[in-house]
């Protein structure tokens, strides 16, 4: 008999069936899965699309980011489950909106920000601008990663003050 090959089985990515899956949190703060009389601990989240496709395409992966299960939608899931996922997500990719960019400094090849956040005034640094200063969603939103890997937002560019666009603008490729 002929075997079928498809690409899902040459790319080793094993999707995850939601009715044989529970997560749970260890100690109210290590998520665990249980999936299909198998435990796995300490696994982490990650999203494979996060600007378009934020609840779709979750990775779940073990201490050393290997990847164990591919989650095709939150969806899928009951909604406890996919609360606690939602909230294990939100954590990992807390991304606060930059409302005002107060000031921007370059020194010894980093850049300083001094921005109001949706979480209060933050002051943060980022290197490698072209990585980590990035526009997205064709243009009309910017991501920082910071160099401490926290992310921020600002949702609009076009509804920013002229004179805080001018301090980024000339970092924006």
């Amino acid at each position: 008999m002929e075997q079928k090959i498809s690409l899902i089985n040459l790319s080793g990515i094993k999707y995850l069936d939601p009715e044989k899956a529970h997560f749970y949190l260890k100690n109210d703060q290590f998520l665990c899965l249980d999936y299909d009389g198998e435990t796995y601990e300490n696994i982490k989240l990650h999203r494979s699309i996060p600007f378009k496709l934020p609840d779709d395409f979750i990775s779940v992966q073990d201490m050393d980011s290997k990847e164990i299960f591919l989650i095709r939608s939150l969806y899928q899931f009951t909604p406890e489950q996919a609360n606690l996922l939602g909230q294990q997500l939100h954590k990992r990719y807390f991304s606060p909106s930059i409302s005002r960019i107060y000031s921007v400094k370059q020194k010894m090849g980093y850049l300083y920000f001094e921005v109001e956040t949706s979480a209060g005034r933050k002051v943060f640094a980022l290197n490698d601008v072209t990585r980590n200063l990035r526009r997205i969603d064709d243009g009309a939103r910017i991501v920082i990663i910071d160099v401490d890997g926290n992310r921020y937002i600002i949702e609009d560019v076009a509804r920013m003050l002229p004179k805080d666009f001018r301090r980024i603008e000339p970092y924006l490729l």
